[in-house]
């Protein structure tokens, strides 16, 4: 016996056993199903990075407070009324009292000036100006390394500080009539007054704002909550700040008042996405059953055909969702495509283990166990090589950078393995046990072969016909197909979108679906889109870290002209006014000066040509930049613990919802601006910097896992065909039209401006390892066909009508499951169902229509059959 006709044997001579065996492992695995984790974020890259290190002294050597903080962006919009009236300023204090009243959200706020806004800076100047009869000059620090704005407020010269609570802030504006409340906001608001309160009250203001006026139709609120550790993303975020996160939306729903609130931070993120996450599988789990069992029904036309199937699927998806629970690896937005995926593969060998089945029963009539065992040894030695082929694209995923990535890759190579033991034993044998128990009832009737007959039939059997015909034709049609589609794979563009695992509303047809199934209300998305449309984003601030001799005068120089380069960029954030938000260590000193004069005259002083750049005694600038302004000088110029100088930074904000690359392009500038300067070395970084670097990384971790895939499928076809049949040629010829079929689908990509992105950039090896299962049916029964003395066109057309109707049952199921991931409430799935599913159709077009051709010409110029007898003729032969 050969090594498959032992397990064929065991497992039609003993299928209760085998299907009671296989329902105890289930059951195993499933009680890994209660210990599954639910993440809510993709992974960052692995390992650190020079631009990561960079960013981490961007923060943390510049910062004047603990850097353990994160922030919440709230913009009040006001349409209909000034959102800087007195009734709506009062609004937004009483709202910020609830904030700092609520029992989720308190205990999480920072010690001081936990929430932020403009109507803080009327209502004090307000306070100061009532005791002592004239606007007092307050003062209050811009964005912070957190990155928030800072309300500790101090009086000008001669005043006392000032701190009062929000209760007197309301209760100042509620005394005072809308003419007095305008004179203090046009004072505060003054364009001409250089003082930092005025300067952060430009900062809670839209872009759109006038300088000067009295209205807006909004402003901004910052929220700030203390960490347990340094936030560098959302996953980062402690359920305690999330919930207070989403308390603070709660409340904002609840106020009086025609104002609406926008309310954007990375403890709203994961909330939304799990939301997001569930609702998606409540949605898509019923579409992709649904579609399967119409699928199922139509090929097989046989109820137990189909319950069998189903159930198959079901087992399927306990072994590698409960090995997830056992492993410990998250449940993320990634993993929500790992169902869809093997109900897909499962049907596929469902319909090649049935089909097969079904010809043998046709062809000889001696049992439903001999006619299993021979389907099991026919179509077995594929589905082993399917599996371990398959296996390998979905494990080339681990070259990503990315760890979800490489979760995800051994997900579903354990779902492929399972999928193997599943349909390979288990469905087999309780296909065996029940066909055996009809037959002792007198069923003994088995649906023909779809593809054996009628119009089906003739459309599979075009590609013989053809390849019978012009073979060359079709080849270089093909070949020239393909070429195209490699020139257009170049031009596929690299990038993931930020709002990529963002859910949209959900689309209006959502609406007539049961109660249960109906989704949440995803308003993150919309919300973000607000906030960065209008008011300058923390977290896109880019930074320039300059290391070195930074007391030089060249470098202020360089100081300079890095300013002029950055605000020549229009992806820079321009506030109010349109004055680009760049804070370098000369416009901080600058300020400073404007509002010192011992410091002004130190720092013109050091300047001996008038061009405003001190020239001289730089560390002696420093010194008193230091004495004078620590908050400034810290945040911009780093003095280490001896008095020495070594760096400064460069902070400059960036468009929110400008793409990645527009985003870095000034950063790259200014720290390119640099490299002729001596004495020191410039980066940029900033999250900006590090998520480009990260899509960069995207396009090289395709290249080498579709590289390795094509690598090692090639080479392990080539040695499994040299073993089976005699030819590791044929091993070689049928990766070909999966090659062709791949350069097709990165060709779609680039016509349809499809990106490479996070979980697309899988796309290239999950296509090799999904299609060369189609290639491997086709060559091994073509083999097969051959080896039983047909000739070439008798083997070709039995090998499209027998395995290609198996084939093409298969791609329209397997389509139309990864086709319902197009249904998804997240983007990133969305594009990625629509391009496994054209893979597929790619795949399944290939190795029916251009594969015979290969084959066929394979057949005459690689021989590799001994001398045989005259071609059998078969019943049915044309």
């Amino acid at each position: 016996m050969s090594w498959i006709d032992r397990p064929a044997a065991v497992v039609t001579e003993h299928s209760i056993a085998v299907v009671l065996v296989v329902l105890v492992v289930t059951g195993a695995f499933g009680a890994g199903l209660g210990q599954i984790e639910q993440s809510s974020s993709v992974s960052s890259l692995s390992g650190e990075s020079d631009v990561a290190e960079a960013y981490d002294d961007a923060r943390t050597n510049f910062s004047t407070r603990e850097a353990n903080t994160t922030t919440s962006l709230i913009a009040v919009h006001n349409e209909s009324d000034n959102a800087l009236s007195r009734a709506s300023l009062v609004r937004t204090l009483r709202y910020q009292r609830a904030l700092e009243r609520n029992e989720t959200l308190a205990p999480t706020l920072t010690a001081d000036e936990a929430t932020v806004s403009i109507a803080n800076l009327v209502a004090r100047a307000a306070i100061g100006a009532e005791e002592r009869e004239e606007l007092c000059n307050c003062t209050i620090t811009g964005w912070s390394d957190s990155p928030r704005t800072d309300g500790n407020v101090t009086a000008g010269a001669g005043g006392e500080a000032s701190s009062p609570t929000l209760d007197e802030q309301i209760a100042q504006l509620a005394s005072m009539d809308q003419r007095e409340v305008a004179a203090v906001v046009e004072h505060v608001l003054d364009p001409e007054v250089t003082s930092q309160t005025s300067r952060a009250a430009y900062q809670l203001l839209p872009r759109g704002y006038e300088p000067g006026s009295t209205t807006a139709d909004s402003h901004l609120i910052v929220v700030t909550q203390e960490t347990d550790g340094e936030v560098r993303a959302a996953a980062a975020i402690s359920e305690e700040v999330s919930a207070g996160q989403q308390a603070a939306r709660a409340i904002a729903t609840d106020q009086p008042g025609s104002e609406s609130y926008y309310i954007y931070s990375r403890g709203l993120v994961s909330p939304q996405q799990n939301a997001a996450m569930s609702d998606s599988l409540g949605i898509l789990g019923p579409m992709a059953l649904l579609f399967v069992l119409l699928s199922l029904s139509i090929a097989y036309r046989d109820p137990i055909d189909v319950v069998l199937g189903l159930i198959g699927v079901g087992v399927v998806l306990v072994w590698t969702m409960g090995s997830l629970g056992w492993l410990g690896i998250a449940f993320n937005q990634t993993m929500v495509a790992v169902p869809i995926l093997l109900i897909g593969l499962s049907v596929d060998y469902a319909l090649h283990v049935v089909m097969r089945y079904r010809e043998e029963r046709g062809e000889r009539d001696d049992g439903v166990r001999s006619a299993m065992r021979r389907s099991l040894v026919g179509v077995g030695p594929a589905l082993v090589l399917v599996t371990l082929t398959t296996a390998i694209g979905f494990l080339a995923n681990l070259t990503s950078p990315l760890g979800d990535i490489r979760s995800f890759g051994i997900v579903t190579a354990i779902g492929i393995v399972a999928t193997l033991a599943v349909f390979g034993l288990f469905v087999p044998a309780a296909k065996t046990v029940t066909s055996s128990l009809l037959a002792r009832f007198g069923f003994t009737d088995t649906p023909a072969v779809l593809g054996s007959t009628g119009f089906v039939r003739r459309v599979l059997g075009t590609g013989a016909a053809a390849a019978r015909r012009a073979p060359f034709v079709v080849v270089a049609i093909a070949l020239l197909v393909g070429a195209g589609g490699a020139y257009g794979a170049t031009q596929v563009d690299v990038a993931t979108p930020q709002t990529a695992f963002m859910a949209d509303d959900p689309p209006a047809w959502t609406e007539e679906l049961p109660a249960s199934m109906q989704p949440s209300e995803f308003y993150l998305k919309d919300n973000r889109a607000f906030v960065y449309a209008n008011f300058q984003a923390p977290d896109k601030q880019g930074f320039v870290l300059v290391e070195g001799a930074v007391d030089s005068p060249t470098v202020l120089e360089g100081v300079a002209a890095a300013n002029e380069t950055a605000a020549e960029y229009d992806a820079v954030f321009a506030g109010p006014g349109g004055t680009p938000e760049i804070v370098t260590p000369l416009s901080a000193m600058r300020q400073a000066a404007r509002q010192n004069e011992t410091f002004n005259a130190t720092f013109h002083g050091a300047d001996t040509d008038g061009d405003g750049i001190p020239d001289r005694d730089v560390a002696t600038v420093y010194d008193a930049f230091h004495d004078t302004a620590p908050d400034l000088a810290t945040r911009t110029v780093h003095r280490t613990e001896d008095g020495r100088y070594t760096a400064i930074r460069i902070r400059i904000a960036t468009e929110g919802n400008r793409d990645r690359d527009a985003a870095v392009a000034p950063l790259l500038a200014v720290s390119t601006g640099f490299d002729d300067v001596n004495g020191v070395d410039a980066i940029a970084t900033g999250q900006p910097v590090i998520s480009k670097n990260l899509n960069d990384g995207l396009a090289t971790t395709m290249v080498e896992s579709l590289t390795l895939t094509l690598v090692v499928v090639l080479a392990l076809l080539a040695i499994v065909f040299r073993l089976r049949e005699g030819s590791a040629s044929l091993g070689v010829l049928t990766l070909a039209p999966v090659v062709l079929s791949v350069t097709w689908l990165l060709g779609t990509m680039a016509a349809l401006d499809i990106p490479i992105g996070l979980i697309t950039a899988m796309v290239g090896s999950l296509s090799v390892g999904l299609g060369v299962d189609y290639a491997i049916h086709v060559s091994e029964r073509f083999a097969e066909e051959r080896a039983a003395d047909h000739t070439t066109e008798r083997a070709l057309q039995r090998t499209v009508t027998g395995t290609g109707s198996a084939l093409l049952s298969s791609a329209v199921t397997t389509a139309a499951g990864f086709g319902v991931l197009s249904f998804s409430l997240l983007p990133a799935l969305q594009q990625f169902g629509f391009i496994l599913a054209t893979g597929i159709v790619y795949s399944f077009l290939a190795c029916i229509y251009v594969q015979p051709s290969l084959l066929a010409l394979w057949d005459e110029y690689v021989p590799t059959w001994s001398e045989t007898t005259e071609p059998s003729v078969s019943p049915g032969d044309d």
